[in-house]
């Protein structure tokens, strides 16, 4: 959330990201980048003493997935009020995404994992998953810079809800539409 957000930036572990006009505390942060993600997740890790990072591309579809095996974890069809996005019901806006948790969670009490805003994810960019780590780990390369992110945006229609959906950004760049959410590792 920018909350939690500004907590990193107040502790000089994270670049000041201006966020639009009156957003609410409890708004997603964005305009981030991977990097500045990267950032987050290693200041967080460094307070707490626990192991944040960003959850790998698998992860992320396993728990927006929610245990389901349909489109969306809802069903195999899109049901209003179920996610933040342009054609998803209420509450939306065309200024900003909700606030977090907003929408009701998926069974594993994930909130907001379709819509609100895309979320990077610690792996590479490829285009199919020909040859990718069959054990839920990151697909990363040398030196790579061009990195997924999932799940769609409040300023999408219902069709990029589907859990699916990913799309590539260079990791340097910040875009209204893209935060992120953190992972921990157990081990």
């Amino acid at each position: 959330t920018v909350q939690q957000w500004n907590a990193c930036v107040t502790a000089n572990g994270c670049p000041r990201i201006a966020q639009p006009a009156n957003t609410s505390p409890s708004a997603p942060v964005r305009d981030v980048s991977w990097d500045d993600a990267q950032q987050y997740v290693k200041w967080l890790s460094l307070i707490s003493s626990q192991p944040y990072r960003l959850p790998t591309e698998a992860e992320w579809e396993y728990g927006a997935r929610g245990g389901t095996a349909t489109p969306y974890w809802w069903g195999q069809q899109m049901a209003s009020g179920k996610a933040n996005c342009k054609e998803c019901g209420q509450p939306w806006s065309s200024d900003r995404p909700a606030n977090a948790g907003s929408y009701p969670p998926n069974p594993y009490g994930l909130h907001d994992t379709s819509g609100s805003v895309w979320e990077w994810v610690a792996d590479c960019w490829h285009n199919n998953y020909k040859d990718a780590p069959s054990d839920g780990s990151a697909w990363e390369e040398p030196n790579c810079r061009v990195r997924v992110i999932r799940g769609g945006s409040w300023r999408e229609g219902a069709p990029y809800m589907v859990t699916s959906t990913r799309f590539r950004y260079d990791a340097s760049v910040r875009q209204s539409q893209n935060g992120f959410r953190v992972a921990r590792s157990l081990k």
